[in-house]
């Protein structure tokens, strides 16, 4: 599958999960958390996407094989979501939001909506999109449907 911008692909894990006897239901609500889906997620980008491969750098997740595009996967849960660095988001942590935007300048996004998992949804976002529509780096819940 080629990456296009600002096009919503959408994958369904249903009957696609186990872990040992856990109801299939409680992984459901595992994975509707960033926190857990995003490392299963920044391995399964690559197979729907071949052209990307997984890199784990500072500041990004992924590389164009053939652009050379850089990209980092932020998840959208029902918090909404924050394309900030890592290293700005959490407990007393501060988003500077000159640095963000010089970073989401210089790499792109991939924006990860796992609020109805198994339903996932995936749209490649441009960092300057991003700056300009959502300069203080988050993305509300209410502006979900505007992804």
């Amino acid at each position: 599958m080629n990456t296009q911008y600002n096009t919503t692909y959408e994958f369904d894990f249903t009957g696609k999960l186990q872990f040992g006897d856990m109801p299939v239901e409680q992984l459901h609500k595992l994975f509707q958390d960033g926190r857990v889906a995003s490392k299963f997620l920044e391995h399964t980008v690559p197979t729907w996407f071949p052209d990307l491969e997984f890199v784990d750098a500072k500041g990004y997740d992924h590389v164009s094989k053939t652009t050379e595009r850089k990209f980092d996967l932020k998840g959208f849960t029902k918090g909404g979501a924050c394309y900030a660095p890592s290293t700005m988001v959490g407990a007393k942590r501060k988003i500077d939001k000159a640095v963000l935007h010089e970073h989401a300048k210089s790499i792109d996004y991939i924006i990860s909506d796992v609020t109805e998992f198994p339903k996932v949804r995936v749209v490649f976002k441009k960092g300057t999109d991003l700056v300009r529509d959502y300069p203080s780096g988050k993305i509300s819940v209410k502006e979900r449907k505007n992804l």
